[in-house]
Order: C-alpha cells, then structure tokens, then sequence
C-alpha cells in the first residue's frame, strides 16, 4: 500500500507535469494538449493491460509497474497513429522516460553516499541495499555484496521488459533501461554503475554491478 501511495503522490505533484513539459516544449501546446487528453481518455477505456490481467490478478508489483508503463505505451501508440517517425518517436520517448524516471527515482531511491555506507556492518549494509531494492517496482532481483564493499543485482525478471515484449513493442524495454542507466550515471555520484547485459535485449538477467569511486 506505501508503494501505491508514494506512486500516486509523485505522479500527482512531479510526473505528470515533467511529462507535460517535455510534450509541450517538443510537440507545441495544442499537440500536447490534445495526446494529454486522449492518453486519459484511452487509459481508462482502453487500457493497454486489461487484457493481461483478465487472464491473471496482478500482483502488487505487476500493478505498480503497469501504471507507470501504461502512459508510455499508450503514448508511443498515439505518436505511430499520427503518422510521426518511428526515429523521431523513439527520441521523443527516450527525452521524455529519462525525465521521468530520473524525477520519480531521485524521490523514490535514496542517493548512497560511501561515508554513510561503507563503516557499517554487513547486516546493516545488506539491509540498506534490499530496502532499496524494494523501492524498484519492476524489477525481482537477487543481491549480493563483495569483500571490496561494492555490491550488484541480478534482476531476473523485468516486469518492464516483460510487458513490452507481450505488448509488442520491445523498443519501450530499452528506453526504460537507458533512463535506468542515465540515472546512476547522472546522479549517484559515489559510484560508478555498469552492466554487460539485460533481459531488454539480450534476454538474460540484467547484472547491475556497482563499485565506489576512488
């Protein structure tokens, strides 16, 4: 239920309005304006996972990760329907999802600062870790910390990639992992974030590893 709660009070104070902006900046006021409304008008009739979860109940995660994609999904539709590029939607789309998620992730994931990390006990290291973990709707993943103190995920499920793939539009995968990237990158700064592969593209387990900056 926090989860939900948190969910809805960013869409409701940062996330609709950072998407807004962004729409309103690339596509012009009018544009954006009329992709907003009929967005709200197909996520309440048409809703891309009903189908879905007429076949199965969704579990907590698989709800929350659902309504963050459903705006992209429907989105990314409406953009081919007007006739936009596929090059042009996908730059859109990746401009847009980095924004996002970049906003909804500085609020929902705490930044890591080596000085608070590293003198802690290992039970309390690994608590720290999983609690954040946790904060990653999408994402089922397993846990491990090194003798060096940097840790990694193996996320062997992504509710993202899974859901793109079944919707038939495996490009959305890869945007929702670049912002993924572009994140760490851009906003943990004790930590250097890297990954060989992911469930998006190469369809193996996603290997986030993570090493602190000297």
């Amino acid at each position: 239920m926090i989860n939900t709660l948190r969910l809805f009070y960013f869409d409701t104070t940062k996330g609709n309005s950072t998407a807004l902006k962004i729409l309103v900046k690339e596509l012009g006021f009018g544009e954006a304006l009329g992709l907003s409304l009929t967005l709200k008008w197909r996520l309440f009739y048409h809703n891309p996972f009903k189908n879905i979860n007429q076949h199965k109940r969704p579990t907590e995660q698989e709800k929350l990760s659902q309504r963050q994609m459903a705006p992209m999904v429907i989105l990314y539709e409406l953009l081919i329907e007007k006739g936009y590029s596929k090059k042009y939607i996908i730059e859109l789309l990746q401009t847009l999802s980095n924004s996002v998620a970049t906003a909804f992730l500085k609020f929902n994931v705490p930044i890591i600062k080596r000085e608070d990390y590293i003198d802690l006990p290992s039970e309390q290291k690994l608590g720290l870790l999983t609690n954040i973990t946790k904060r990653f709707f999408n994402a089922e993943a397993t846990l491990s910390l090194d003798e060096k103190d940097n840790f990694s995920f193996q996320v062997n499920h992504c509710h993202f990639a899974s859901y793109s793939h079944t919707l038939g539009h495996p490009d959305l995968a890869t945007l929702f992992c670049a912002s993924d990237k572009h994140f760490f990158d851009e906003y943990q700064d004790d930590i250097v974030f890297f990954r060989s592969q992911t469930l998006a593209t190469e369809n193996k387990p996603c290997d986030f590893r993570f090493t602190w900056k000297q």
